[in-house]
């Protein structure tokens, strides 16, 4: 397993701070910033394992909107092992009407898509989510990794989480 992906999956940063997590990524030092993050992921996890064998280079980064929400999505090198995320979408739950982001009422979905496994069976994707206390949530099997049914998917879970509340 890649340490770094399990680390920044664990997403404190982007619940610590959503807007200012969302404006790094949409800023031209997104790159510098995940960098930083990589290298100190990799410090300390040295002794458990080399450093990652790809480099912030290979991610891409997506700015999108997921409904009526501003998302950025990180594109992951490609996975090798279950449970690596082929995509990371932080989606800011801010109202767009609303002149001033309150973090209060406002909030953060921390999503992925990662690399499953089925026993004699073709490859799958998992779609799951991160919640702020730490729970990884398994919605079961998600799209092909395209960006553009990773959005849909996202999109399908906020509509049917949002008409619940």
């Amino acid at each position: 397993m890649r340490i770094f992906e399990k680390a920044f999956a664990m997403r404190s940063m982007a619940f610590e701070n959503p807007l200012g997590f969302l404006s790094i990524l949409a800023s031209p030092d997104a790159h510098k910033f995940l960098s930083s993050l990589m290298q100190s992921v990799s410090e300390y996890y040295s002794e458990l394992e080399q450093g990652p064998d790809y480099t912030v280079e290979e991610f891409t980064i997506h700015k999108a909107r997921v409904g009526r929400y501003s998302c950025a999505i990180i594109e992951m090198p490609q996975p090798r092992g279950r449970t690596e995320a082929f995509f990371v979408a932080a989606v800011l739950l801010a109202d767009p009407d609303q002149s001033m982001f309150d973090s209060k009422k406002g909030g953060l979905r921390y999503f992925t898509l990662e690399k499953g496994f089925r026993l004699g069976g073709p490859p799958r994707t998992v779609l799951c989510e991160w919640t702020e206390e730490g729970s990884h949530v398994n919605y079961g099997d998600g799209p092909a990794p395209r960006l553009d049914l990773f959005i849909e998917a996202i999109e399908q879970l906020l509509s049917k989480s949002m008409s619940v509340q």
